[in-house]
């Protein structure tokens, strides 16, 4: 199993609609590809912690899949396609990943 955690920064003006395009997107991903185990877009929350990072632009995707080769089939979907697509012109940079297994 993999960990996937995908940071997405979008313009300021454009958070709810970004997240509603997630709101489309995940049952697609849920339904349509047995090797996901976990696919969770997230947003921050202000803990007030001395050592908390807060960005009110920024969405990360907590993702789980079987296998490396599921997450590498996840990218060429055509709905994964056509929701790159969509979140195109909302994004104020690219969308970036930390790939990781467990350690223990």
């Amino acid at each position: 199993m993999i960990h996937v955690f995908a940071s997405v920064r979008v313009k300021p003006e454009c958070l709810a609609q970004a997240l509603e395009c997630y709101r489309e997107f995940v049952p697609a991903v849920l339904q349509y590809e047995a090797g996901c185990l976990q696919y969770v877009p997230t947003v921050d929350v202000d803990m007030g912690l001395p050592n908390q990072e807060i960005n009110e632009c920024l969405i990360v995707v907590a993702e789980r899949w079987k296998t490396v080769q599921d997450f590498r089939s996840h990218l060429g979907m055509p709905h994964s396609a056509a929701f790159r697509a969509k979140m195109e012109p909302l994004l104020a940079a690219g969308i970036t990943v930390r790939v990781a297994r467990s350690s223990l």
